[in-house]
């Protein structure tokens, strides 16, 4: 059953599609469970330092789905929630996509999909050898990971033992062009990260 405060967060996410006259809904709603855990239990971060060092970094590789991650942004304080009312208007910071740089909290700009869990692993390993402990969350798709990069950059964390580094797939079972069965069947999928060296964990993100 949904709280009082996933009933809200959905409802800033419908609003900005309103406002915006654009935006994808489906992936969105999917991921509100998923970040609010993340943002409220797991991550370190300071919203009024968004580049503070020991920051855990967080990147949405399944960039299409940012309404949920601006929504949570603004719930946690990284920028006004009057900004979410001037979501894809021509003087707003929020656009169709995340972008490093513009947007407080967003560590990596996404939308072409497959490039968030290889843009991960190298920030893992890149605080391994700086000897830094912050962690590194990468959220993919489940119709994103039918693209090689995201095994090729699983293999790499595997081979590194980035223990850093954790990967949640948004499992939800659609994608643009059908269900994910019809169109690319992963299943056994938790055997397949299995035998990437990963250590998997299921949840009802709901």
């Amino acid at each position: 059953m949904l709280d009082d405060r996933s009933k809200s967060l959905r409802r800033l996410v419908l609003e900005m599609v309103e406002v915006g006259g654009r935006g994808h809904i489906g992936p969105a709603l999917s991921l509100i469970e998923i970040l609010r855990v993340l943002y409220d239990f797991f991550l370190r971060y300071r919203p009024d330092q968004p580049h503070w060092p020991n920051r855990d970094r967080f990147i949405l590789s399944k960039g299409h789905g940012c309404l949920a991650l601006y929504a949570i942004l603004a719930d946690k304080g990284f920028f006004e929630r009057s900004e979410l009312s001037r979501f894809c208007q021509p003087e707003s910071i929020l656009g169709g996509h995340p972008e490093r740089g513009k947007i407080p909290g967003v560590e990596a700009s996404t939308g072409s999909l497959g490039h968030g869990l290889p843009i991960g692993v190298g920030m893992a390993l890149a605080a391994k050898i700086r000897k830094q402990s912050h962690r590194v969350v990468v959220v993919t798709g489940d119709g994103e990971i039918n693209e090689g990069s995201i095994w090729e950059s699983a293999m790499s964390a595997a081979k590194h033992k980035l223990n850093n580094l954790s990967v949640i797939v948004d499992y939800n079972k659609l994608q643009s062009y059908g269900t994910v069965r019809e169109v690319m069947n992963l299943e056994p999928l938790v055997d397949k990260w299995k035998s990437f060296g990963f250590k998997v964990q299921e949840v009802d993100g709901h």
